[in-house]
């Protein structure tokens, strides 16, 4: 999968109105500009149960800022695009659904390839067809990302995380080099997953930036009021009612390279091998190697059957790392720990089982401390990932440090977590547990 770096700044002034569904749910027409009906998904009833409000008004929101691009009919304009509201008011929550959505729409990308081929295979006038689906997650509820310098900074490092990403070694990526390798691989369509936000504060800078901003006016000598209107446009482009993730996914057919004609001389032809006849010696001969094993008084014909014989363990990888860190790990207390397992082997799906984890620990910790004892919360969790860079304790590592740099965005758990991981291939030997394990710490 290819995470491009392009941003969608210009998403916004570049698009025209043409919305279809793309995700069909509960169908609401909206009395707006827009001809078309939109399909609204909402992940949970909100606390004021006002979602259909909160997507209306973001949709006429963009009907109003893509009214000049309607006029010109812009081809960029975007075919399918969905709105889903994200209600929860955890943080960590929050953060586990946007990694859901984009590991929802590479699946759409990854699935659309494969069917692309499915196709071609049965029909060779078959065109292969280019996806294109944007999704708008609007997230109303949550206090922490109205701030736009901190929804900006999580979505920042967002992006920063899957962009490292890129250098990890999974196990899906040692899979597809084989394929490769080897020549059973199928065609590998670029699938490329957007991820920009917008925001009712967007634009806003810190008083840092505008003194910077002011100390280079001021050396230039001259003011350029085009520029300055080109930016205020651009940033009221971003600027909407809620703050809102838009994720864009695009599956495209590789390119097709046609290999030069061969230069070289060309290699003669092999001598074809002469069969020779088998006559009745050679058989009986034969024969006499087979039975000479079943007389030998070591069983070994019997012996070699019973080694090609598959054993079923009944030991499972959580049972595996349970064990290893009741023994090996100093901080393991039976009754302040918890273990879940996933067998995830992507990136981005993993930072969604992370995050979902760390959703269901601030639910129990936003509480007082007798419903904390009374919930049993859990200070020390075990995430177990045996599929998960089972080859690699240094992409461990970085993973760790990504999302501990997405955690520091975010005021209201930043100074809560710590993150910790074991790994089979670790450089420290008390950290060499046989299963990758990935550790969430809450500190008193």
């Amino acid at each position: 999968m290819k995470l491009s770096s392009l941003s969608l700044s210009l998403w916004l002034a570049s698009s025209a109105l043409a919305f279809s569904p793309a995700w069909k749910n509960s169908a609401v027409s909206h009395p707006t500009s827009s001809k078309t009906k939109l399909f609204y998904n909402y992940q949970r009833e909100p606390p004021n149960g006002d979602v259909w409000s909160v997507l209306a008004n973001t949709e006429r929101w963009i009907s109003t800022t893509l009214q000049d691009a309607q006029q010109g009919g812009n081809p960029l304009s975007r075919k399918e695009v969905s709105y889903v509201c994200e209600t929860s008011q955890d943080p960590a929550m929050v953060l586990a659904n946007v990694f859901r959505k984009l590991k929802e729409a590479r699946q759409l990308g990854e699935a659309h390839g494969q069917e692309q081929e499915e196709f071609v295979d049965e029909s060779d006038k078959h065109e292969r067809a280019t996806l294109r689906q944007t999704q708008v997650l609007v997230i109303p509820a949550n206090k922490d990302i109205m701030d736009f310098l901190v929804f900006d900074n999580m979505i920042s490092a967002i992006n920063q995380a899957r962009r490292n990403a890129r250098d990890y070694v999974t196990d899906v990526s040692l899979e597809r080099l084989d394929e490769n390798m080897y020549g059973d691989g199928d065609r590998d369509w670029v699938v490329s997953v957007n991820c920009a936000h917008l925001h009712p504060g967007f634009g806003q800078k810190t008083p840092e930036q505008e003194l910077k901003e002011l100390q280079e006016e001021e050396e230039s000598g001259e003011v350029d009021l085009n520029l300055q209107e080109y930016k205020k446009r651009r940033l009221q482009a971003r600027q909407s009612p809620y703050p809102s993730v838009v994720v864009e996914v695009r599956a495209m057919a590789p390119p097709e390279f046609t290999p030069p004609p061969p230069s070289g001389p060309e290699t003669p032809n092999p001598i074809e091998d002469v069969d020779e006849p088998i006559d009745s010696e050679f058989i009986q001969n034969l024969e006499a190697l087979f039975s000479k094993s079943t007389l030998q008084k070591d069983g070994g014909f019997y012996d070699s059957i019973g080694s090609h014989i598959e054993t079923v363990s009944s030991v499972t990888p959580l049972s595996v790392a349970q064990n290893w860190v009741a023994e090996n790990d100093p901080k393991f207390d039976i009754t302040a720990c918890a273990f879940t397992t996933t067998d995830t082997p992507h990136v981005d799906e993993a930072y969604e089982f992370v995050f979902t984890n760390l959703a269901m620990q601030t639910t129990q910790y936003g509480v007082s401390a007798e419903a904390q004892m009374d919930a049993g919360a859990q200070k020390r969790q075990y995430l177990v990932m045996p599929n998960f860079v089972t080859s690699s304790a240094t992409s461990l590592e970085k993973f760790a440090m990504e999302v501990s740099n997405i955690i520091s965005t975010l005021p209201s758990i930043k100074d809560k977590v710590q993150v910790s991981s074991f790994h089979p291939e670790h450089i420290q030997e008390e950290k060499r547990c046989p299963i990758p394990v990935f550790i969430l710490q809450w500190l008193d």
